[in-house]
């Protein structure tokens, strides 16, 4: 590799880098006690799901309360009621006419002009629901379809529409449910939809009648819009205007649901607009299908709804029920035994139970933010010299155009674009660099005789710690940069997970073929890269070999299809029951391309230099050692991940991948003695 006098340029950039490290660790710091205060989770069921449920088992209203309670739930979901769920308690009931008759005369109706008429209950007793329903369906339906009744004895509203679609309309949320399960203790989820031709009165009615509800935490829509939406664009920012203006004024933050892959949150329109005029007052809600519980026990079930709080700042727990009992127990209690283990999970890593902890709208200071994004493009600069040297005098023209770019970026660029750049360049570089750094210690040492397993195993040891750390400096760059709300509630996330895993791997094949022979060439030019291809591309394929390519083919497809928020490759059962017992056991659960590939390949990588392996092997176990330094990396780019789970998973991958390639190592000489010992045994044969 062509050498050039840069080592005060580099040296410049290594100062640079700890300058900006300083910043980020402070910026992390804040972050972590932003974090901190945010650690009360919000238990909710649907309020007439399990009512029903309980009934069905033989408890009435108190007794599943507080069988609730006792399970850990805090809150209840309340919807806008329909007329077929009115009539079905016995609240109200519906009758129609055939022909020009009631079928039930001794109503003494008169005005048969309505499709169908509502009673309520008979005049002088109380009822609750009369009223609201009778305002909710004019609002609904138009006061012209809607009409309350004279009669001596009964409260009558004749009613204009179609069934079945008139029995199922949403009508609203009607307060004496509401108080009702205020007045037990519990917080209300209000549940609304939206109106058609939404109007500020209709958007005002609803949050008067919100107004008489006790105990409100938050609200959550339902169907595909939030209240307020309007498709017609001139009205669509006056509505969504007025919705945040009474959610702010309430205090009222906005619920949003998590996606099913985990990513941002499933579709509603408007959703974006609204979380963004409330400045982000939102809260990230977990809710499992009902088909995807069906398909788990109670146990995985409960892993979860708790990994989910721990790992992306879900703080309301939405249960989904099964619809069939354990063996030995009643459905309500085999739902309420898997809430109430999320309950304990939760509270015995220091949670709280209660209404849900908002994350305030924090953003990182402008300044401290441009120097780490100043001394980030040091580091890729630094980065591309160990791939690509250059002079002195290039590399402080290069210094002070990225430090400009990058300082004037972070103070200047609007939106998410010029942070996501910045933290895949940091996951890039930062593997590469790392390895490529060690890799040139060692090949300074010009080690020309084979050295022991104890060498392999102390410099192994020493030499993944110090990439461990070079990997964190990365990780808690990224970390900071992309330290702020958007990014905590994932309005903006992390982009390009699959390119950050394949770029190092790429990167470093470079760095490594200007180093060392492969193939017994190194590649310093574009006529010895020409060179290589041409004896690569002639190189003869043996059945073995074509055996082992498919096998690593196969490998890298499921790296890459295992890395990012897609489905991707599916998950063995094997390896699901080891991630349980993993994040059971330790604070924060290892990534497994650390800890099984990544680290325990370091350990081979130095035991391929130090017993003279074939390069080829070298080769491998050095690409296998950049792909652990890269998932250490990328660890922190999953903002919504608490900055201090994220470091200590780092550091538990660092220690079990240590253990088991300290493990692989020792096991080496007890293979080469078996291995020996056997060929001894088949020579004394022949």
């Amino acid at each position: 590799m062509m050498e050039y006098t840069n080592k005060r340029s580099k040296t410049l950039m290594i100062i640079a880098i700890l300058i900006g490290l300083l910043c980020a660790v402070y910026m992390c710091v804040q972050r972590y006690y932003v974090e901190q205060k945010n650690t009360t989770i919000e238990m909710a069921l649907d309020y007439d799901a399990i009512l029903a449920m309980a009934r069905n088992d033989g408890y009435d209203t108190d007794t599943a309360l507080e069988k609730c309670r006792e399970a850990g739930i805090t809150s209840f979901t309340i919807y806008d009621s329909t007329l077929n769920k009115l009539t079905q308690r016995g609240d109200l009931s519906l009758i129609t006419k055939l022909g020009f008759k009631l079928y039930y005369p001794q109503f003494d109706i008169s005005d048969l002009s309505y499709d169908y008429y509502v009673i309520g209950k008979p005049k002088g007793s109380k009822d609750a629901y009369f009223d609201e329903v009778c305002i909710d369906l004019k609002k609904r339906l138009g006061n012209k379809n809607v009409k309350i009744l004279d009669n001596p004895q009964y409260r009558i509203m004749g009613v204009r529409g179609v069934m079945p679609t008139l029995g199922e309309m949403n009508l609203g949320i009607l307060t004496a449910d509401a108080n009702e399960i205020a007045s037990h203790g519990f917080h209300v989820i209000l549940r609304p939809t939206n109106y058609s031709n939404v109007t500020k009165n209709k958007i005002e009615s609803f949050f008067d009648r919100a107004d008489t509800i006790q105990n409100v935490s938050g609200i959550m829509f339902v169907g595909k819009e939030v209240l307020g939406y309007n498709p017609d664009p001139a009205m669509h920012k006056e509505m969504l205007d007025y919705t945040a203006e009474c959610l702010k004024k309430r205090n009222l933050p906005f619920y949003m649901i998590e996606s099913v892959n985990q990513l941002q949150y499933n579709t509603q329109d408007g959703m974006y607009d609204l979380a963004g005029l409330l400045n982000y007052d939102t809260g990230r809600v977990y809710a499992m299908a009902k088909e995807e519980l069906e398909k788990i026990s109670p146990e995985e079930a409960a892993m979860r709804y708790y990994i989910s709080d721990l790992e992306r700042n879900v703080r309301i727990n939405l249960f989904a029920l099964y619809k069939k009992p354990a063996h030995g127990r009643s459905l309500t209690d085999t739902n309420l035994k898997y809430i109430s283990d999320v309950s304990n999970k939760l509270k015995d890593r220091g949670y709280h139970l209660g209404k849900a902890s908002i994350l305030p709208a924090y953003y990182p200071n402008k300044i401290l933010l441009a120097i780490v994004a100043a001394a980030a493009v040091c580091g890729f600069l630094l980065t591309f010299n160990l791939l690509f040297p250059f002079a002195d005098k290039y590399n402080y023209i290069f210094m002070l155009i990225g430090i400009l770019a990058a300082g004037g970026g972070a103070v200047i660029a609007k939106g998410a674009l010029f942070l996501q750049v910045m933290a895949v360049g940091c996951a890039t570089a930062t593997p590469v660099a790392s390895i490529l750094i060690l890799l040139d210690w060692w090949k300074k040492k010009n080690i020309t005789k084979k050295l022991g397993f104890v060498r392999i195993l102390r410099d192994g040891t020493v030499g993944l710690a110090c990439a461990v750390a070079m990997s964190m400096i990365g990780g808690l760059f990224i970390a900071a940069m992309l330290g702020n709300i958007r990014f905590f509630m994932e309005f903006d996330f992390y982009r390009g997970v699959k390119l950050t895993f394949i770029l190092p791997i790429v990167l470093i094949c470079i760095g490594y073929v200007r180093r060392f022979p492969l193939f017994d060439r190194t590649i310093n030019s574009p006529e010895e890269f020409i060179d290589f291809v041409k004896h690569f591309l002639n190189i003869p394929i043996k059945m073995g070999s074509l055996i082992f390519v498919g096998f690593l083919a196969f490998a890298a497809f499921v790296f890459v299809g295992r890395s990012g928020h897609t489905a991707g490759v599916p998950v063995p059962g094997a390896e699901v029951a080891m991630r349980r017992f993993l994040e059971n056991t330790m604070y924060a659960r290892p990534r497994e391309k650390e800890f099984l590939i990544g680290h325990p390949a370091f350990y081979l990588m130095v035991a391929a230099m130090y017993r003279k392996w074939p390069q080829i092997i070298h080769f491998f176990m050095v690409v296998a050692a950049v792909i652990g330094q890269g998932s250490m990396v990328e660890t922190f780019a999953h903002i919504r991940t608490p900055i201090e789970m994220s470091f200590v998973r780092g550091l538990n991958g660092w220690v079990t991948g240590m253990v088991l390639g300290i493990i692989v190592v020792c096991a080496l000489p007890i293979f080469q003695y078996i291995t020996a010992w056997m060929g001894k045994q088949v020579s004394r044969r022949d």
